[in-house]
């Protein structure tokens, strides 16, 4: 869950800042883009950490 949360808000602080590099509005892209991404790397995480576990056993 630490996991989880510290990449959250590593995206959610980066991705605004790239979105107005690539010239794109980041008030318009960020809010669905930070829950994709962050949904998606939360759920590798989860299956990540249960493959190592279900193997250790």
């Amino acid at each position: 869950m630490v996991v989880i949360v510290l990449t959250a808000n590593l995206i959610g602080a980066a991705l605004p800042f790239l979105l107005s590099r690539l010239k794109i509005d980041p008030a318009v892209a960020s809010a669905p883009l930070i829950t994709t991404v962050v949904d998606a790397t939360g759920l590798i995480i989860y299956f990540s950490l249960a493959t190592l576990t279900l193997t250790a056993v």
